[in-house]
């Protein structure tokens, strides 16, 4: 893809700035064909065949933006528009090349893609790093760092024309939801979590749409999982996980329904209490969730709702960015769990953000005694003094009339 408009100014204009914030004075994206860097795309790379570099920040006191690339490589990196120089090499090879450029690079700490615990800011191969440090010295490979930090800025922000079109995507998704989620689609007795995925990806695909991902759920919980052939009986809670890709940006909701056995006009009384709980936790982490807070911030505020009514702590976090990915780059809401979530639950919230939120109640099923969920997620974006609910909330379990087997 070409480098957007966005990107690009992010890249010049605002340079000096996207280091500030990552505590870097350089960043350095070194990739190849066949491993090429998931940033690639953002810096006019994705197209490289034999080693390419693309270096940012001070040389000789002056912000530079410098591509160094094979002789072939040299047309994708020129119309980027991004680059001051490009520096093509024949056959002595990247190496001599690196050794000066790095070196002219000004200050301490220089970012790499190599990261513990973010998979975008991970994409510097083990080859490619061992053959950038060969090129450089001992020396000067001492001053380089995690570029994550950098990397979660660049590509995890939404500009408002993508928040438009992801808004679109969601408010397609919650429809479809609601559109299947009726006794029409479920019959009782009858329809299998298959037949109803069946369902919505036509309604899906209609639109002109794909389904990113679709999981339904009823009986004991599965977590991520495709539909199966279980029939969809009086009694179940039915739990839906549905997103869609719409013009290239995804939505990620939950919804929750319950098939009403005969002579019921509501779920049972322990199922309605775990719901009450859940909406608790949802709007607990909505209250937290604002720029400058971090993922645990959020999480601990729906976790303690959770617990003090006396559930175990739900096993993941309370959400995650979303955007070209259903799981994008950026800040998890989640645990201090540091062997599962690392970092990423201390990075900062920004402005213009996209997250999935969905703090979950698990407890037994009142009539079988299997663990079930409450599933409810919503689609926000950050604002500048909080966040906003894209589309419509679910404020009460859906109930489909399940005293017929039609």
């Amino acid at each position: 893809m070409p480098v957007s408009d966005r990107h690009r100014e992010v890249l010049t204009a605002g340079l000096a700035e996207l280091l500030r914030r990552a505590a870097l004075d350089g960043w350095v994206v070194f990739t190849r064909e066949a491993s090429v860097d998931p940033v690639a795309p953002y810096v006019g790379a994705e197209r490289a065949v034999a080693r390419l570099a693309c270096l940012f920040g001070r040389i000789d006191g002056a912000l530079a933006r410098v591509a160094i690339c094979a002789s072939y490589d040299t047309t994708p990196l020129e119309e980027s528009g991004l680059y001051q120089r490009i520096v093509p090499y024949g056959s002595e090879g990247a190496k001599p090349h690196l050794r000066e450029w790095l070196g002219r690079l000004q200050g301490s700490r220089i970012g790499l893609d190599a990261s513990r615990d973010i998979p975008m800011a991970d994409g510097l191969a083990a080859g490619m790093r061992g053959y950038l440090e060969e090129s450089v010295g001992s020396e000067l490979a001492g001053r380089f760092v995690s570029a994550e930090r950098l990397v979660v800025d660049l590509v995890g922000s939404r500009s408002p024309e993508e928040v438009a079109i992801l808004s679109e995507a969601v408010l397609r998704t919650q429809r479809i939801a609601r559109a299947a989620l009726v006794a029409e689609h479920v019959r009782a007795g009858r329809t299998t979590e298959r037949e109803l995925g069946a369902v919505m990806t036509r309604m899906t695909e209609a639109g002109g749409d794909v389904v990113e991902f679709l999981s339904i759920n009823v009986g004991p919980t599965r977590g991520h999982s495709d539909p199966t052939d279980r029939i969809v009986a009086p009694g179940d809670v039915l739990r839906i996980d549905f997103g869609i890709r719409h013009r290239g940006l995804c939505s990620d909701i939950q919804r929750t329904a319950y098939v009403l056995a005969p002579g019921e006009t509501a779920p049972p009384e322990a199922i309605t209490r775990m719901w009450r709980v859940n909406r608790a936790a949802y709007r607990a982490a909505l209250g937290a969730l604002r720029p400058g807070a971090t993922g645990l911030d959020v999480d601990r505020a729906a976790r303690a709702v959770v617990e003090g009514a006396g559930y175990a702590g739900y096993p993941h976090a309370a959400g995650h960015a979303l955007g070209t990915r259903v799981h994008e780059v950026g800040p998890i809401l989640g645990p201090d769990w540091p062997e599962r979530y690392g970092t990423t639950v201390h990075l900062p919230i920004l402005e213009g953000q996209v997250f999935a939120v969905e703090p979950m109640v698990y407890g037994p099923d009142p009539r079988s005694g299997e663990p079930i969920h409450m599933g409810v997620e919503h689609d926000v974006v950050i604002t500048a003094d909080g966040c906003r609910l894209i589309g419509e909330d679910q404020e009460e379990i859906w109930l489909i009339d399940g005293g017929a087997t039609r």
